[in-house]
């Protein structure tokens, strides 16, 4: 049977080391922070909204959403496994679409 040998670590070799295991990790420095985007711009597109809080926020059922979708006038959602999820951004993308399609065949308010 073969045996494996551990070389010994001496405590200054392991005092020398940490530093130098630091700056490689970027702990020191902040490294590992430097390509984060801090600022939340994109915050609302990472925002997911499940089939239910969709149809609570616009005051109707999953029903007329699956209905709308079905023909192809609905929001643009997603599946992630058996769950249908939507974007909040593109639940306000949808609505700006309706409301300007909605315009143009109505004209603008206040107009007989």
């Amino acid at each position: 049977m073969a045996s494996f040998h551990l070389p010994s670590t001496s405590p200054s070799w392991r005092e020398d080391s940490s530093a130098d295991l630091d700056a490689v990790r970027g702990v020191a420095s902040g490294a590992h922070l430097s390509d984060m985007d801090t600022n939340n711009t994109a915050q609302s597109t990472l925002e997911l909204l499940t089939l239910d809080q969709v149809a609570e926020l616009l005051g109707c059922t999953t029903k007329t959403l699956y209905d709308l979708r079905t023909k192809g006038r609905g929001p643009r959602g997603f599946r992630v496994g058996q769950r249908l999820l939507f974007r909040r951004s593109e639940i306000e993308s949808w609505l700006a679409r309706l409301e300007e399609a909605d315009g143009r065949r109505h004209g603008a308010r206040g107009t007989p």
